[in-house]
């Protein structure tokens, strides 16, 4: 049987940061408890060995990737192109998914570092903050977010420490832009939304993102509807199926590849034509959506120059070398017009 992290907390009747903290020998826990979770650790055989090595030891050349969902395209895309990137700096990869499940997020993260299995985690956070990620920040690991930002509250140590995180993700304002000018340019009006989960920063920023560009491309805010999914293909199939019921937008953007694909078959489902009775744009660019009928117009993220901004954010953490000039952490993504988008039904 595997000893968890958790576990260990359990046995202590202490929290999984607690735990790590204490097996990273970290001044912040008292002397007591921190011999109290190094002897249920021992006990229970959790890596007996970690607090001696505690979060910063010899370099394993290993780092680690913990993404939210590997089903979604688009991550099994950026993992393969991380992957080659740290080779070419002589690092391997190790991949977890999170399943966009905060508390297995935590689990790996602080089994990770704690355990000092990897010198540094890439993370594409599943939420705001976790406690796990509290913990790593205000313990000093090397840990850069990628892809989705947090929220940070407060002026706190713990909090100062989350926002000194750096942070890799992509820019989609040109190509929400010129997306937002040709729906408007076709004489769109009433368009659609299928965001992220509006609970999340990102589904908050990327709403904000989209709203914006319809907005300066003349489109009413009072048009534009909203409905969150939650990253996977049945949110985006159950969204869109609200919009058509209750909205009846004429061009529907969805906020990632899968719920885009979702909506798709929402469309379908109900009997309309793409693009001929319904536009429809996402994000993201899976290499089978020009395959689609009719191939989908996409927002395509940057994801080579993702992976290569992420992979020497972390090696210069991991090396002190934080005022080297890094490449771009938020590179630009580029809107890609197929088929998908046409002028609205009559």
């Amino acid at each position: 049987m595997v000893v968890r992290l958790r576990d260990v907390a359990a046995a202590a009747g202490v929290s999984d940061a607690t735990v790590s903290l204490a097996l990273a020998g970290n001044p912040r826990i008292s002397a007591a408890t921190a011999q109290r979770v190094i002897a249920v650790a021992n006990e229970l055989g959790y890596r007996p060995n970690s607090a001696a090595r505690a979060l910063r030891t010899e370099s394993t050349r290993s780092l680690g990737l913990i993404v939210s969902d590997v089903a979604n395209p688009f991550f099994g895309e950026l993992a393969g192109a991380i992957e080659r990137q740290a080779a070419r700096e002589g690092y391997s990869v190790i991949l977890c998914n999170s399943d966009e499940d905060a508390d297995r997020q935590d689990d790996y993260l602080l089994n990770m570092l704690a355990g000092s299995q990897v010198d540094g985690v890439l993370l594409v956070p599943t939420s705001s903050t976790t406690p796990g990620l509290r913990a790593v920040a205000s313990s000093g690991a090397k840990v850069v977010l990628l892809d989705r930002p947090i929220t940070v509250s407060g002026n706190g140590t713990a909090a100062n420490s989350l926002r000194a995180l750096p942070s890799v993700s992509s820019d989609p304002g040109r190509a929400l832009a010129e997306a937002a000018e040709l729906l408007t340019t076709l004489g769109h009006e009433r368009i659609g939304v299928v965001s992220p989960p509006l609970d999340t920063p990102l589904g908050r920023v990327r709403r904000k993102q989209i709203r914006d560009a319809l907005v300066a491309a003349g489109v009413r805010s009072r048009d534009i509807f909203v409905e969150e999914g939650d990253f996977r293909l049945n949110s985006g199939y159950r969204a869109t199926t609200k919009l058509l019921e209750q909205r009846r937008p004429t061009a529907i953007i969805a906020a990632d590849g899968p719920m885009g694909v979702g909506a798709l078959k929402a469309l379908r489902a109900h009997g309309l034509r793409v693009p001929h009775d319904m536009s429809l744009i996402c994000f993201d660019d899976a290499p089978w959506f020009d395959l689609f009928d009719p191939p989908l117009t996409t927002i395509a993220q940057p994801i080579e120059e993702l992976a290569k901004s992420a992979v020497a954010t972390i090696l210069a953490l991991l090396r002190d070398e934080t005022g080297k000039q890094l490449p771009a952490a938020h590179p630009e993504c580029r809107f890609i017009r197929r088929s998908s988008c046409g002028v609205p039904a009559e």
